[in-house]
């Protein structure tokens, strides 16, 4: 029976996690996104969290619209009792208006008052003197049990229900990829050709014959009467056996075996099977319903590897690396599959860049709240106060404009193809519904340039790292199963040149092809850069 590496759970306390919840007070359109993914559109599977956890950032941003919540409340109230007031002949024209005004000032100063307060002390970063966030987060009334339990069971499953196109669901965008194809030939049994597969250089083309090593034995000096190479059989192994070395010897040779100073810190290396989330209902009303969760009862396509169908699951080696405290995520999918005595190889790199530079100001906010700063505040807001209160009218009123007249609506999110056929048929067919992971919280953040040039060069490193460690892993898999390594030589001579010498120079945005493979590289502050899965 297949075996399959846990995901490590997300990280709760990590710098990632902290600079999202402080984005919730921060940036009111990701507070908004953050929502709408997670509670609002709860049908949908959570995406994988990669450095960081899910559910505090929900609650943060769900305590910071109560904030907003009950400003209004405040304000609706007090304009009612001055109504009244005004109404009874209490209060005359101009007193009515110094009330309403130092209502608004009040609730306005309040709110600025508790944002930095959390800002300050919940989620400031560990000093000498505090011991910074500590992943708790606030119990709000929409924050039930249930949909935290959702979120950490979906976030940290080793299946990944996605929806859309792209599978690698919150692993941020593509920066790198390519495919590699050999054929598994038998080792030569002569000296010669043993010699010869070690002497190679990588252009000289393997000899290709039957994979299954009985090609002759009439011949002398390794070859048959015709001249074709003797081969020793192939030790048989599977996509499970490879998959399990790569596995183990990547733990191994990146975190276990080195010296502590030169050990890759926040690895991790699991197995993740990624399948589409598309359900049907019957009517509107049960599709809430039927969409909750991911069904239990779907059958389990893992018998067959890498079965060729719309529901089938794929399973895909996972690397991951957080550096910068888990700021700059690097994330390698690697596939194998074994068809016509050929192994396929896919490696696809991602890269979560880090948090906006905006959410970073949570990072240089005062450790206390003194009389001096309570008086910058209260200056700052009344110079602000009535364009902050027009904002506070407003905003809300236009924020509910998408979910009803334009794609925010469950309707729209219900994938529905032109019908062509005869008799217009498809009026008959069950309502099908992409319930997938479609973004991340991570990935809705609405800025992933790098602020520092060595975070640029610290992703390049890790790909790199694990890309030449997995070409000698496999390597050494296929000598060790009597498999002819010259054209496994060659392809690696050819990924690798991509890396250094003639194409040494890093085109981030643009394509190569070299060889047996397809590489497509977008990264960085580059305005080529695409950016996958950010969805408004």
């Amino acid at each position: 029976m297949t075996t399959h590496a846990a995901p490590p759970p997300p990280d709760t306390t990590s710098n990632a996690t902290r600079l999202l919840c402080a984005g919730t007070y921060l940036d009111p359109h990701y507070r908004k996104a953050v929502i709408r993914e997670l509670l609002t559109h709860r049908y949908r599977v959570v995406a994988p969290s990669y450095g960081y956890d899910a559910a505090p950032v929900l609650a943060h941003a769900l305590a910071a619209h109560n904030l907003r919540r009950n400003q209004l409340i405040a304000l609706a109230a007090g304009a009612v009792v001055i109504a009244l007031l005004m109404a009874a002949g209490v209060l005359g024209g101009w007193t009515a208006a110094l009330f309403a005004f130092w209502l608004a000032w009040a609730t306005m100063f309040l709110r600025r008052l508790a944002i930095l307060q959390t800002l300050a002390e919940h989620l400031a970063p560990p000093a000498d003197d505090r011991t910074g966030f500590d992943g708790s987060h606030p119990v709000t009334s929409r924050l039930t049990p249930e949909l935290v339990g959702k979120i950490n069971r979906e976030q940290a499953s080793d299946t990944v229900y996605y929806g859309g196109y792209k599978p690698f669901i919150g692993a941020g965008h593509s920066v790198k990829r390519w495919a590699n194809a050999e054929l598994l030939l038998g080792a030569p049994k002569s000296r010669a050709g043993a010699l010869g597969q070690n002497l190679l250089n990588g252009h000289v083309p393997a000899q290709h014959g039957p994979a299954d090593g009985t090609n002759g034995t009439n011949g002398t000096n390794g070859t048959d009467g015709g001249g074709r190479t003797e081969r020793k059989p192939i030790i048989p192994f599977t996509v499970d056996d490879i998959t399990t070395r790569v596995c183990e010897e990547l733990l191994a040779e990146l975190r276990d075996k080195p010296a502590p100073s030169h050990r890759v810190e926040l690895l991790s290396v699991d197995r993740r099977r990624f399948t589409k989330a598309v359900r049907t209902a019957e009517g509107s009303d049960s599709v809430a319903v039927l969409l909750d969760t991911p069904d239990p009862g779907h059958p389990d396509h893992t018998a067959a590897h890498w079965r060729e169908d719309y529901d089938a699951r794929r399973e895909y080696l996972c690397v991951r690396i957080g550096a910068w405290q888990q700021e700059l995520v690097t994330s390698v999918f690697i596939g194998f599959d074994i068809k016509g005595s050929t192994l396929h190889t896919e490696f696809y790199t991602y890269v979560l860049g880090p948090l906006p530079e905006s959410f970073h100001l949570a990072d240089r906010l005062p450790a206390a709240i003194d009389g001096r700063l309570m008086c910058r505040i209260a200056w700052d807001v009344t110079r602000s106060a009535p364009g902050e209160l027009l904002r506070l009218i407003t905003n809300p009123l236009r924020e509910r404009l998408p979910s009803r007249f334009s794609t925010d609506t469950v309707r729209k999110l219900v994938g529905e193809p032109a019908d062509t056929s005869e008799f217009r048929l498809g009026r008959y067919a069950l309502t099908a519904v992409d319930c997938g992971a479609r973004t991340s919280v991570r990935e809705l953040a609405p800025d992933h340039d790098f602020h520092h040039f060595f975070q640029e060069s610290d992703a390049i490193k890790y790909i790199q790292i694990i890309e030449r460690h997995l070409l000698q892993i496999v390597g050494d898999f296929l000598r060790d199963h009597d498999v002819d390594t010259r054209e496994h030589e060659a392809n690696q001579t050819n990924i690798l040149q991509q890396n250094f010498g003639a194409n040494s120079t890093n085109n981030f945005g643009g394509n190569q092809s070299v060889g047996n493979t397809n590489t497509t590289q977008t990264f960085g502050n580059n305005s080529g850069v695409t950016r996958e899965a950010r969805q408004a």
